[in-house]
């Protein structure tokens, strides 16, 4: 298999994708699969992440204290094989960048509810089919809505446990996502 590529976004990219972007790729790294994650939002970038989000990092082992959060652009849009979003608002940016990209952007918490549907991957799909499998059992009208079910909440400005329950929250829902995506064998 090629190198996977995963965009982790969020809306200023200094607090939900950038703890995303760690526990993800520790996550994949864990399951032995070749990735490339990286994280973006829909601000303006060159800010550091939040004392929240490193702090909240420290505590499970990884360091944000270099993260300099990113405005998403088509380039990073375009070079992923899957984009997980912190909220659905956020495939409204996306899809205003590409509108062909929406098909493999999901709100974490949607994908994490789909992934069991799709079931296991096998060897035989690419991770590009099984995203379009998730992709075809959602809503048309639902992709863009403005519905907040599957959003996960940001700590930004909270307390020490907005931080911590965002990102168990966060772990939890991409290790649902991994399971059926990269499977163990």
């Amino acid at each position: 298999m090629s190198v996977f590529r995963l965009l982790c976004m969020c809306t200023a990219n200094q607090c939900r994708s950038p703890m995303a972007e760690v526990l993800a790729a520790n996550q994949l790294m864990e399951r032995g699969v070749d990735a490339v994650v990286v994280s973006s939002g829909m601000l303006e970038g060159e800010k550091p992440a939040t004392n929240g989000s490193v702090n909240t990092m420290r505590t499970r082992g990884f360091d944000l204290s270099m993260h300099q959060s990113r405005q998403i652009d088509p380039d990073t849009i375009g070079a992923a094989d899957l984009i997980l979003t912190m909220e659905r608002r956020h495939l409204t940016a996306i899809a205003e960048l590409d509108v062909d990209a929406v098909v493999k952007s999901f709100p974490l918490k949607e994908l994490a509810e789909l992934a069991p549907i799709v079931g296991w991957r096998s060897t035989s799909v690419s991770v590009s089919d099984w995203v379009r499998q998730a992709n075809a059992l959602r809503l048309p009208g639902s992709v863009l809505s403005r519905e907040t079910q599957f959003d996960v909440a940001d700590p930004m400005g909270g307390s020490k446990r907005n931080y911590a329950k965002a990102a168990d929250e966060i772990s939890e829902l991409l290790e649902t996502v991994f399971r059926f995506l990269f499977p163990v064998r």
